[in-house]
């Protein structure tokens, strides 16, 4: 016979005994605690302190990572234009000139409406897949007429717009391969830009120069006898600012007239930091187009080192060192005649990279 169950035993008042009741809270009163329990405010500021370290520590590898994409692309905007220039000149038996002719004889001027001082990447669109900007072009005129140059101070004459000049809406056109994502780009002014420079040589002639692209220049690949591995054609240079407030040296360019020869003005120009520079006035429109051969705009030369400061005497064509530069860190991508581009650092030799500027100077290039 089954015993009967024992029957709760009862607090006072008739309630069930509080050890006897599942729902009592006093049973498992630890349970409830958990359960209605959240993150402290101290809990809650250590979470946010490690997920902000974790921040620091990704962020560098995010920016090296982008910085890298960026300089594979500028990397291939020279390796296309290199293309371009083989297939120049396959086509026309020669290399373009670094910049067209002028009447200048012995006084050097800003240029006159007679001068037809276009620039080695005008002459290339149509082997960029840019004919379209090509066959917009009127090389019978000078590039910005009516204007000289239609620098910032004509483009702030009252009613100066794209339409009064020939070449203007051609000149406004943007062209990626023609700009490094690794640059900024503080100019202001209507033309399109240019990162990319044809390589005049490593004197500080201002016009023909002994590399690949100097004025009325017209290099065949058999006059490039220091061999086409050893050669320069292209290389890059920072866009300027419209503030003359600023000074960067990797753009700006030093004017520092005086009576100079070739080895005394590389000597002095060469001895400048970017902060006594500084001291000198400096132009800042560097890159601001891609249509003129001017060397603020389209050329630069091997006299000094990459991301060195840039000095000329008076005007470019009575003696300028146009540095190559970059942001990228540590040197400058640089396209060689036989099409292929290397990354050269800041530290490469002054003799190679003198060698370099040269198409047929008979120097030994070692490694670099």
């Amino acid at each position: 016979m089954q015993r009967p169950c024992k029957p709760l035993r009862q607090a006072q008042g008739g309630k069930q005994d509080e050890y006897a009741s599942g729902n009592d809270e006093r049973i498992y009163p630890m349970k409830t605690r958990r359960q209605n329990r959240g993150f402290t405010l101290i809990e809650l500021l250590v979470v946010i302190a490690v997920i902000a370290i974790l921040i620091a520590l990704l962020m560098p590898a995010v920016q090296a990572a982008r910085e890298a994409a960026r300089r594979m692309t500028c990397k291939n905007n020279l390796k296309q234009i290199g293309l371009a220039l083989h297939n120049y000149h396959d086509v026309h038996r020669s290399m373009p000139f670094g910049c067209g002719f002028d009447n200048d004889v012995l006084i050097s001027t800003q240029g006159t409406l007679d001068d037809r001082r276009y620039s080695a990447h005008s002459q290339i669109l149509p082997f960029l897949e840019q004919k379209n900007v090509y066959d917009l072009l009127d090389f019978n005129v000078a590039p910005f007429h009516p204007f000289i140059n239609a620098a910032v101070a004509e483009q702030s004459v009252p009613g100066f717009d794209l339409t009064t000049v020939d070449n203007g809406f051609a000149a406004s056109i943007v062209m990626s391969v023609l700009l490094c994502p690794s640059d900024i780009d503080r100019l202001q002014i209507v033309w399109a830009h240019n990162n990319y420079r044809a390589c005049n040589g490593a004197d500080w002639s201002g016009r023909d120069g002994n590399g690949m692209f100097g004025q009325i220049s017209s290099v065949r690949m058999r006059d490039v006898t220091d061999g086409q591995a050893n050669t320069a054609m292209f290389s890059e240079r920072c866009k300027g600012t419209p503030d003359h407030n600023v000074r960067d040296h990797l753009s700006d360019i030093y004017v520092m007239p005086g009576i100079w020869s070739n080895d005394t003005f590389r000597d002095f120009c060469g001895s400048q930091s970017p902060a006594s520079a500084a001291a000198w006035p400096h132009n800042i429109d560097s890159g601001q187009n891609w249509l003129s051969g001017n060397f603020n705009w389209t050329r630069y030369n091997h006299v000094l080192g990459p991301n060195r400061v840039s000095c000329k005497n008076g005007l470019t064509w009575d003696g300028v060192i146009m540095s190559a530069s970059s942001r990228h860190t540590g040197g400058v991508n640089l396209c060689l005649v036989d099409g292929s581009v290397r990354f050269v650092g800041d530290s490469v030799a002054e003799e190679i990279w003198t060698a370099l500027g040269t198409i047929s100077g008979g120097e030994t290039i070692g490694e670099y």
